[in-house]
């Protein structure tokens, strides 16, 4: 696990920076370094610390996992969450106690690892939950027992993987991002290693950046960490989370971002990138306009709110803190109230996974645009985004030929209830399974 020894990777571990020193003494013995994640910066990292020469032979290979199935889910409650993470389960491994393979849930703190750990084994599950808090001897015994194959699901912080060999792992599940494109891989490579396929599947929620947020900026004791540390921190998360938005084959991009050229898939067919239409929803022009507009709605709550208090103002909505900021007299006000504000909120965190709105955390995060942001809002930059979808299909519009959304104008809230909303949902589910049984778009 060479990354280890980078303080710029994504698992950093002090301990690994005594192993050039003990290379030195040695005297001229023979190195091999390896891991299986290592970016081109992390690996000249590697090559310093441990004392060998910049041009030391390096074979970057075996990147490529094309059996496994990436997708990734947007969820806006935690009820819809455990839907997903129910159907994925019983599709992966057909019922508790039917001996299909096992799963490995990764959870983004120990509260939530203990709670999802509970609510799976009162379904019937097989499980345990695994964190740096529990007593040294039970983590030992429950590595022992998912190993050993007495565990069908284990739910876990990222405390747990390192050294884990299971052939089985049939469904690899983050409840929230981690903090890097480097430990994602890591973690789904934990999935699907006896060569069969295995899914992954990744959810984000309009509370990751917060969360995120506050993990990077203190360390284990709570103490606060340096603003550089945080910095990059910061930067290797937003890398994940452009990953995740989407638009090229998610295993292409991963190889790309590893500089694994060779390996391309140009188009796995198995990810739900390549499963689904890429048709954008909107145009160039379109895309610039709204981003614009979006911007200019945090310029005008800038430092001040956070990205709630930004959609309210772009909604034109009704709140107490735009009325004391006088914000609901400024012309922004209103000027994306056709859009829902479930789907605002997401346009914003893209705004900052570009780089264009900084995200600043503590118990009250506020939103702020960057000086590329100011450059995007004056045409100085260009506006290339890639948009939120919707639940629903976009429509082309026969009298123009131009593509508008086919929300009306509160897509989510108004328009579906509950039931037809999970009626949508399973559908939808039924018809990506369906088209990846015969490899073909969902939309053939």
């Amino acid at each position: 696990e060479a990354h280890c020894i980078s303080e710029w990777g994504h698992d950093f571990r002090p301990e690994y920076m005594q192993i050039g020193a003990v290379i030195k003494q040695l005297n001229g013995v023979r190195v091999l370094a390896c891991t299986a994640t290592a970016t081109p910066v992390v690996r000249d990292e590697i090559l310093e610390r441990l004392g060998l020469p910049p041009d030391t032979p390096q074979q970057i290979r075996g990147f490529a996992r094309p059996n496994l199935g990436l997708r990734v889910i947007e969820t806006r409650s935690r009820r819809e969450r455990n839907s997903h993470v129910d159907e994925l389960l019983v599709e992966s491994l057909t019922a508790p106690g039917q001996g299909k393979g096992t799963a490995i849930i990764y959870a983004p703190t120990r509260r939530s690892t203990e709670e999802e750990a509970n609510r799976l084994a009162e379904k019937g599950w097989e499980t345990v939950g695994y964190h740096a808090g529990m007593d040294g001897g039970l983590r030992e015994q429950v590595q022992s027992a998912f190993a050993a194959g007495e565990i069908e699901v284990i739910v876990a912080t990222n405390a747990f993987g390192m050294g884990i060999d299971r052939a089985d792992v049939r469904a690899l599940i983050h409840l929230a991002p981690p903090g890097s494109v480097e430990a994602y891989y890591q973690e789904v490579g934990r999935a699907g290693r006896d060569g069969e396929p295995a899914t992954c599947l990744l959810f984000l929620s309009p509370g990751d950046m917060a969360l995120r947020r506050r993990l990077i900026e203190s360390d284990s004791e709570g103490e606060a960490l340096p603003e550089e540390n945080v910095r990059h921190k910061w930067g290797l998360f937003l890398e994940l989370m452009q990953w995740a938005e989407g638009g090229d084959c998610r295993h292409d991009a991963i190889l790309r971002y590893f500089g694994d050229e060779d390996e391309t898939l140009h188009g796995c067919k198995r990810c739900d990138v390549c499963l689904e239409s890429a048709e954008p929803a909107f145009d160039p022009d379109e895309t610039a306009v709204i981003a614009r507009k979006a911007l200019c709605g945090v310029a005008r709550v800038h430092g001040r709110f956070g990205i709630q208090a930004a959609v309210k103002l772009l909604r034109g909505a009704e709140d107490e803190r735009l009325k004391f900021a006088h914000l609901h007299q400024t012309p922004t006000f209103g000027t994306l109230k056709t859009y829902p504000e479930e789907w605002l909120t997401r346009l914003i965190l893209r705004c900052v996974t570009a780089g264009w709105v900084d995200f600043q955390g503590g118990d009250r995060p506020v939103v702020a645009v960057t000086e590329v942001g100011r450059a995007v809002i004056f045409e100085k930059r260009p506006a290339q985004l890639r948009l939120p979808s919707f639940r629903r299909k976009v429509v082309q519009e026969r009298t123009t030929g131009r593509r508008k959304p086919s929300y009306s104008p509160a897509l989510p809230e108004k328009e579906f209830d509950r039931l037809a909303n999970e009626i949508f949902e399973s559908l939808r589910t039924f018809r990506i399974e369906t088209a990846r049984a015969e490899s073909v778009p969902p939309y053939v």
